[in-house]
């Protein structure tokens, strides 16, 4: 009887470990294939500046979680700040938004962008609904460095804005 017991428990505590060791497994890898699309954007992850003589324009991207970036812009002029925007990419289900928050514009309310397919150094994010931009573009053309524009209508004319960052310390 006692060996029935012995054997009785040796079979379950095998038959649990081997059920744990395939939920952590099924675990893993709904964790990794959640967030695929958010990971071709990670490159942005980083300080990136612009300089030119006129102004000098500052991102700063950090990734907050698995699904989330965030970031921090911000544009001077003679040491003056002009411009200044906080940003959020996420992955939400298999959709990836950017959502631009800038003070004293929008009645202080976040504006979101959807990533449309494109190329895959192409990033585009639109918001039709609204003005300016309507579209914000990110490319990665050359190792560190960023070509990003943002384009819409200004007063009924088409308006595009470009942006050349590279990767700063």
């Amino acid at each position: 009887m006692r060996k029935i017991i012995i054997l009785t428990g040796l079979f379950f505590l095998i038959f649990s470990c081997e059920n744990k060791q395939e939920k952590e497994v099924d675990a893993s890898k709904i964790s990794e294939s959640n967030y695929d699309k958010i990971e071709s954007l990670k490159w942005l992850v980083g300080n990136w500046d612009n300089i030119i003589p006129e102004q000098q324009s500052y991102e700063s991207w950090k990734q907050k979680n698995d699904s989330t970036l965030i970031a921090y812009s911000y544009t001077t002029v003679s040491e003056d700040t002009v411009f200044q925007e906080n940003m959020r990419i996420q992955q939400i289900s298999n959709q990836l938004i950017l959502t631009v928050s800038v003070p004293n514009q929008n009645e202080e309310q976040p504006v979101e962008f959807k990533l449309i397919p494109k190329s895959n150094n192409e990033f585009t994010f639109v918001n039709e609904q609204h003005d300016f931009p309507s579209k914000i573009n990110y490319t990665n053309p050359v190792k560190d460095s960023i070509h990003a524009w943002v384009e819409g209508q200004i007063d009924s004319a088409y308006k595009k804005i470009d942006f050349y960052f590279k990767r700063s310390n």
